[in-house]
């Protein structure tokens, strides 16, 4: 038998044209970046290096404030850092900057940037001030590309400045003091006429004093209320004793006590005293003599004309009582009425008067404002009469400016490295873009033989390159077909996983997965009918594609579900297989349960059989058809000689036990 294959030899001269163009190649990336790079680097280094040089000179000044008179417009410590910022705003104005180059002008140290139609906004431009946060130093610094110039220019600011800044403090401490005492002129006579304002309205009004007591109408006022509040109090104490006595009339007592009436307690006295005589003779003598004895008989009368009299003269007193009560009330009530009528005549009076009152007080309080203007005013007259000199702030020369010995700008050592490393990229890009429109046509890989007849059979001529194609016949040749990858196979459990996969189940769920572990397909388990099942012989009958009888051991057999009257009725309710096995391998506490499948099942006990090495013919017979791509798989488990199915055990271990 023989094969006919293609063979590609390397051909020499295709190898040194191979060369060339390499060589070519490497030439135009060489010339490419070259080229981009010096172009890029002279054009970015002459930009960097023309530019001119930029001198800085700086002048440190340390502010020293003004003292302040201790008056109620006293600086505070809030407003210090406003007038600093002030300064530091005229130290950079035009209107300064003019007059330094007006005294400048003619120096012939005058740079030539100077030299334009606006000196001044020029010189400004070179200035700037600025002041260090939470201090009085402020640094005056000027930039310009003559070194020399810039300290003679900073110096002659701040000497203009220091000598401008007393004539500014004196040129408006005149116009101020000014304008002050106008100010104070005006609230004196504003102050003047508001008194009088309010002396004439309290004349009219008949107004004492703010003080509501020392005023005639609200006194009065205040002492009608006063004993209309006695008079309410008396009549209430009144009508109480009134309604005590009618009380005690009605129960038939007697409110009057003896001490109120002396007849009633001058017989009540005599009457007691009777009593007590009769007590001390019955102590003496008998009843009977008591009865016929004429002074006891004479004292017993007496003391009964006396209780008559006490009775008569109790009702007398009560009655008594009651009028003096009523008259009381009458009076009382007379009373209350009098003082209402006469607090309700005065209650406008009185309004009217609260009235006033109350714009008095309005007056005063704008009289006390006015006069407290007046005296911020005089005050402040008082300042600024003592001088605005003294509240001048105090300007020292921390540090002077000096000759800058180097420029602070541009950095032309940083800004040529940037330069050279953007000439580098833009030369690496553009060599990027002509190799990507000079790329050489897709050529496939070839196999290199050596030709023992050729020019070049030395080991440093083996390229690959296109080359003649020969077509030879190799009766010996035996060339093997490559094959493709084995599909991956499921995961193959342990005894230990199986074994707990099998507690952590029950009922149809365990007999599934006894059938699975004797080599039934998922769809094989789920179309099982109760009359597949020979139990007198313990085997299960499958029919169609894989029709085979497969022997179940006991255990398993134990685990089907009893015989149903319908033969055809599903022997297993398996309807929700895989879910139900995902949640048991949960259960279980299997690792990466959602691999343990039904057929992870399945190939775990194909796996069995195949390590035994069981012959692959037989295994069809056991397990049904297999794929030819699982047959590879598979054959690589296996070891040994093949061995007939009836060599080797069949029943996986956990599948021996008894039921758990």
């Amino acid at each position: 038998m023989s094969s006919r294959v293609h063979l590609e030899f390397a051909d020499p001269t295709g190898g040194l044209e191979a060369e060339r163009r390499s060589r070519r190649a490497n030439r135009r990336r060489l010339v490419v970046f070259a080229s981009v790079f010096l172009v890029v680097a002279i054009v970015g280094l002459i930009y960097v290096f023309a530019r001119p040089a930029v001198y800085e000179s700086t002048a440190r000044l340390a502010f020293v404030q003004g003292a302040h008179p201790a008056t109620d417009d006293a600086t505070k410590a809030g407003d210090k850092p406003y007038a600093l910022r002030d300064e530091v705003q005229y130290l950079t104005s035009r209107t300064l900057l003019a007059r330094v180059w007006a005294d400048i002008e003619p120096s012939p140290t005058t740079p030539a940037a100077l030299r334009t139609a606006d000196p001044p906004a020029t010189l400004q431009s070179m200035l700037s001030a600025n002041q260090v946060a939470g201090t009085d130093i402020v640094f005056v610094q000027a930039r310009g590309p003559e070194p020399a110039f810039l300290p003679v220019f900073v110096d002659r600011v701040v000497a203009l400045y220091r000598s401008g800044l007393a004539e500014r403090y004196e040129s408006g401490s005149a116009t101020a003091a000014a304008e002050a005492a106008n100010e104070a002129q005006t609230l004196d006579a504003d102050v003047a006429s508001k008194r009088r304002e309010v002396d004439a309205f309290r004349a009219t009004h008949n107004i004492v004093s703010l003080e509501r007591d020392e005023n005639q109408v609200l006194s009065e006022v205040k002492g009608v209320g006063v004993s209309l509040n006695a008079a309410n109090e008396k009549l209430v104490v009144a009508e109480a004793r009134l309604g005590a006595l009618k009380a005690a009339e009605a129960a038939g007592q007697s409110a009057t006590r003896a001490k109120d009436d002396p007849t009633l307690a001058a017989l009540e006295q005599e009457a007691a005293r009777i009593r007590a005589d009769l007590r001390e003779t019955s102590r003496t003598f008998t009843d009977e003599y008591m009865n016929i004895d004429p002074r006891v008989r004479s004292l017993r009368a007496r003391l009964a004309d006396i209780d008559e009299q006490i009775g008569t003269q109790r009702q007398a007193s009560r009655q008594n009582a009651l009028q003096d009560a009523r008259e009381e009330v009458a009076g009382a009530r007379a009373g209350v009425a009098a003082l209402r009528q006469q607090l309700a005549a005065n209650q406008s009076s009185v309004q009217a008067f609260t009235s006033r009152l109350n714009e008095y007080r309005a007056l005063q309080d704008q009289l006390a404002h006015l006069e407290q203007l007046r005296q911020k005013s005089a005050d402040r007259l008082t300042v600024l009469e003592a001088g605005e000199r003294v509240r001048m702030p105090k300007v020292d020369v921390v540090e002077a400016a000096a000759t800058p010995q180097s420029p602070s700008s541009p950095a032309y050592g940083r800004d040529a490295a940037l330069a050279v490393l953007a000439a580098l990229l833009v030369g690496l890009v553009a060599m990027g873009i002509v190799e990507l429109f000079n790329r050489p046509p897709h050529r496939p890989g070839t196999v290199v033989i050596p030709q023992a007849w050729g020019p070049a059979a030395d080991d440093s001529r083996r390229v690959a390159l296109p080359s003649t194609t020969y077509a030879a016949e190799l009766p010996d040749a035996t060339p093997k077909a490559a094959l493709s990858a084995p599909l991956p196979l499921p995961r193959e459990l342990t005894t230990a996983e199986l074994d707990g996969l099998l507690k952590a189940t029950d009922g149809s769920l365990r007999a599934a997965l006894a059938l699975l572990l004797m080599g039934l397909t998922r769809n094989e388990v789920v179309g099982l009918r109760h009359r597949d099942v020979d139990r007198d012989a313990g085997a299960i009958h499958l029919s169609g594609a894989g029709e085979r009888v497969v022997a179940l051991p006991a255990p398993a057999m134990a685990w089907l579900p009893a015989v149903s009257d319908t033969a055809d009725a599903p022997l297993l309710s398996a309807s929700d297989l895989d879910s139900a096995l995902l949640y048991a391998a949960h259960d279980a506490g299997i690792d990466e349960a959602d691999e343990v499948t039904p057929e992870a099942l399945r190939h775990t006990y194909i796996a069995f059989l195949a390590r035994q090495g069981v012959r692959f013919v037989e295994l069809a017979r056991v397990v049904g058809p297999l794929p030819a791509d699982r047959l590879a798989a598979y054959k690589a488990l296996s070891s040994g000689t093949p061995t007939a199915i009836d060599g080797i055990e069949r029943i996986l271990p956990v599948l021996r036990g008894g039921p758990r």
